[in-house]
Order: C-alpha cells, then sequence, then structure tokens
C-alpha cells in the first residue's frame, strides 16, 4: 500500500537511519526508540540507530538496550535510504551535510526548535544585542503579569517566527516528510510546511505493569516537575505550605511509579512543546492534573482534560488553584473519575502509534 501524498519511496532494500541522542533517557530520545522499534518488529525494515556524538564506543542509554536495534557511525548517503530527524535543530542543521538520502523530520516539539535555532543564529554580537529587548520584556511582564500571564522566551521566539515562511529554512526545506507528536505541532505547522502526518508516541510498558495502585495509599500530596517549573510554580508552592510537594528529578522509572503511585495530584506549568509524557504516566497512575494553558496543554487533543484543572499563570488564580487542591485532596474519587476519558485515551495511544507507522511507512516498492 501506498500512502497518499507520501513523497518518501521505501524499497525492499531501503535502510532506515533514525538520528538521537547519545546517552540520554528522556522523553523525545524514548519515542524515537519506540519508532526504531515498532518498524523493525512490526514492518520488518532495517532500521539503524545513529547517535549523537557518533563517536562513542558504547553510546545507547541502559533504557533502550530493551530494543534491541542496532547502531553505526556512519550513515550510507544514497536517494534509497532515509534518515529521520528529531527537530533538534543542531540535528537538523548537522543533516545538511547528506545531500542524497531521503530525510524526515519528526516534530517532538515546537518550542525547542526555535529557541535552539535563536541561539546557533544568534551568537556572540547579536546574542549580547538582544539583552535591550528582553530587559525590556522583563519589565513589560512585571507590569502586565496579571493581564497576560507570564510569558517566556520560547513564547516570544513562537510568536515571531510563526510570521515566517519555515521553508526559508534549509534545515527544514531538506524534509520530503515532516511528522508531528502533538496535535499542537501539527496546528502550528500545518500552514507553514508541506506534507505532514501525525505520528503521536506512547507509554512504555513498565507504567502499565503498575497500574494496580491501591488508593488506600495514596496521600494528599503533589508532586511535579522542577525541570519544567518556573516563578509560577513556585508561587503555587508557597501559597499551600500545608502541602507536600514532591520533586520528580533524579529518579529512575521504578522511582518515578513509587512516587507517583503516593501521590494525588500532578502540578504542571511548564512549557509543554510536544505531547507530554509525565501528565498521562500521572494520569495512569492514579493522579490528577493541573496545567497551564501554554503549548500542547492549551488543546483538548493533547491534554484532554476539563478546564477546571487548566489555569492561567496569573497571580489571580493562585486561589482557584489552591481550591482545586482542596476539592481533590477532598474528594478525591469523584475528581480523578473526571479523567477517564484522558486515561481510555491513554490505553489506546500504542495501537494508535502501530497503526500510524504502518500508514507513513508501509508502503514498499
Amino acid at each position: 500500500m501506498i500512502v497518499k501524498n507520501n513523497p518518501i519511496q521505501f524499497l525492499n532494500n531501503s535502510t532506515i537511519y533514525i538520528m538521537a541522542p547519545a546517552g540520554v533517557a528522556t522523553g523525545g530520545p524514548e519515542a524515537l526508540h519506540q519508532l526504531g522499534h515498532i518498524l523493525k518488529k512490526h514492518l520488518n525494515l532495517n532500521v539503524i540507530m545513529f547517535y549523537v556524538p557518533n563517536d562513542l564506543s558504547n553510546p545507547i542509554h541502559e533504557n533502550y538496550k530493551k530494543y534491541l536495534i542496532k547502531f553505526t557511525n556512519s550513515i550510507e548517503d544514497k536517494k534509497d535510504n532515509i534518515l529521520i530527524i528529531p527537530e533538534y535543530f543542531d540535528y537538523l542543521n548537522r543533516s545538511k551535510q547528506f545531500k542524497n538520502i531521503q530525510k524526515i523530520i519528526w516534530w517532538l516539539s515546537i518550542d525547542n526548535y526555535f529557541e535552539f535555532r535563536f541561539r546557533y543564529k544568534n551568537k556572540k554580537l547579536l546574542r549580547s544585542i538582544i539583552k535591550i529587548p528582553y530587559n525590556i520584556i522583563s519589565i513589560f511582564k512585571k507590569i502586565t503579569f496579571n493581564i497576560f500571564g507570564i510569558y517566556t522566551g520560547q513564547d516570544y521566539l513562537k510568536f515571531i517566527y510563526s510570521f515566517f515562511n519555515l521553508n526559508n529554512h534549509k534545515e527544514i526545506s531538506q524534509a520530503k516528510l515532516h511528522l508531528v507528536q502533538s496535535s499542537y505541532a501539527y496546528d502550528f505547522l500545518e500552514n507553514k510546511i508541506l506534507n505532514i502526518e501525525h505520528l503521536y508516541d506512547y507509554l512504555k510498558d513498565d507504567f502499565f505493569e503498575n497500574i494496580n495502585f491501591d488508593k488506600k495509599d495514596k496521600e494528599n500530596s503533589i508532586c511535579y516537575n522542577p525541570l519544567k517549573s518556573n516563578e509560577f510554580m513556585k508561587r503555587i508552592i508557597a501559597k499551600n505550605p500545608n502541602y507536600k510537594f514532591i520533586s520528580l528529578i533524579n529518579l529512575s522509572t521504578s522511582e518515578i511509579i513509587k512516587t507517583l503511585k503516593k501521590t494525588k495530584i500532578y502540578i504542571d506549568f511548564g512549557s509543554h512543546p510536544g505531547k507530554d509524557r509525565i501528565p498521562r504516566e500521572a494520569i495512569l497512575l492514579g493522579n490528577c492534573i493541573i496545567t497551564n494553558k501554554k503549548g500542547s496543554a492549551f488543546n483538548n487533543n493533547d491534554i484532554p482534560i476539563s478546564d477546571e484543572f487548566k489555569f492561567n499563570e496569573r497571580y489571580t488564580n493562585l486561589g482557584e488553584i489552591s481550591r482545586k487542591i482542596i476539592s481533590i485532596f477532598d474528594n478525591y474519587d469523584v475528581e480523578y473519575e473526571k479523567f477517564s476519558f484522558y486515561l481510555n485515551k491513554i490505553y489506546l495511544e500504542k495501537e494508535l502509534f502501530i497503526k500510524q507507522v504502518k500508514k507513513i511507512f508501509n508502503n514498499t516498492i
């Protein structure tokens, strides 16, 4: 079967290279390895990981050895082969050296691409000059906070780039096909580039193997990811000194599972640059979710929860958030039931991912 409008040509002897960071275990690399695993297991395609940097003797993180995917430190640059590149700007820039291979960009986020592109393009002199408007923005944010909420550098860059023709970016125009991991990415890119297909990811089996949590073990505690926290999250913690906030940092998968099994709430006021994993993991293990309305959290497809659990980052909302926390602790069963739609959707993610992969890649000729 040939996918309608799919510009990628797959031959029986094609090699699919997947570019990924060496020795790193986060949501993005996890998705890239999952893709390689499904391509190999369900379509029997020749898949090879290409790690960056490519000069390490053992670049595979321990978490991904179970996928049993070969790796190489070189790419055979010919037109029959395919290179899948995450949207990390450095990787896209590196990929321009390969002139013949067919390229696919998988947009695992939106915000991160613009941030790292800006950093790369504005080194030295420009980077120092840009501090002036950023200082003005900082003052503006303090004055208008309760009207507009918190806006980060990523937010401003995304707004600016929304007026750009992304096909003029050489690192983007080199790709024949674009895959998006979130509705957020699709909505942003659909009028800016051609040939877009949905390819969502799924949670790893470790979490589904531990879904039998006991509600009796749940305590009135809240977990959050400090790497995604901002000034507003700090104010939420300060506003609720009587509750226990548990940081999800420097934890193994088993430690995260253990923590999520005992907490009742996961709060995420980060940027949500893609379809985040931790909110899904938290719901699966019995947590109610409270988020802002940024990035993928703004729409009801990537994070399909009721608006009563989504808040703009304004000081005037701190009291409302505290009341929602109290309501969850006092009426946990009733509040958690409100996440049943999202929970059922999470259960179907792997099946959907396999269908999407087959639609995109099962067109060998």
